[in-house]
């Protein structure tokens, strides 16, 4: 059992809370690939999150049953839902955070019984065949993100009397502007070798149940 006081934790979703990447895996086989060029050129920082996103969805076309049957797929990544169980029980505060879209994130959480979930991201939706995604959130500045994880941390955490610990999960490069605002990383992937090469303190997880015996084990205060 849990049990952290004054903690809010923060999960990104592709590629962390579920096990596979969906939104790439989703553009790349709706487009055949061609929105590869694009994904190389934001990792290069050549293109921001938002002009990527935008660029992939003009390259694909689908409706929603289509979206729907190839979404059916999709693993959450082991401990998951133990995890959001776990968290849930100690009343610990839990949010996804993603530059994702709403419409894969919402059915994969209805698909496993975790709709109560809060989560943040971009908003989508099919028209005429076509992908029409929407930016909601105000990023305060932040020009690389579609919905910029740092600040919806941020904006999470001053609602409180008393700023929280903020426990970070995520695994890429889209999730660089939630460090500043954590106590405590779990990283994996791009993100692991990003808090590596930029001396960010990160601790090293495979799956949930690698963070839930951390956090079993870890007293009050970091």
């Amino acid at each position: 059992m849990i049990e952290l006081k004054n903690t809010v934790i923060f999960s990104d979703f592709d590629g962390t809370f579920s096990e596979k990447d969906i939104g790439h895996r989703l553009y790349k086989h709706f487009s055949g690939g061609k929105n590869l060029e694009i994904v190389n050129k934001w990792k290069k920082g050549e293109i921001s999150s938002r002009a990527c996103l935008l660029s992939e969805a003009e390259l694909i076309s689908l409706t929603l049953e289509e979206l729907y049957r190839y979404l059916d797929q999709f693993p959450l990544r082991k401990g998951a839902e133990r995890f959001y169980q776990e968290v849930k029980n100690a009343q610990i505060p839990f949010y996804i955070v993603s530059d994702g879209c709403d419409l894969y994130i919402d059915y994969v959480l209805r698909r496993f019984g975790l709709s109560e979930i809060k989560y943040l991201t971009n908003r989508g939706r099919i028209e005429n065949g076509r992908l029409i995604l929407e930016f909601p959130y105000d990023n305060d500045g932040c020009e690389r993100c579609g919905t910029c994880k740092g600040v919806r941390m941020r904006e999470i955490l001053k609602s409180f009397p008393v700023r929280p610990r903020a426990v970070f999960i995520g695994d890429g490069l889209s999730d660089i502007c939630a460090l500043p605002e954590a106590d405590l990383i779990f990283a994996r992937g791009d993100l692991l070798r990003f808090c590596r090469q930029h001396n960010y303190e990160a601790i090293e997880y495979r799956d949930f149940f690698d963070i839930l015996k951390y956090l079993e084990n870890l007293k009050n205060g970091i």
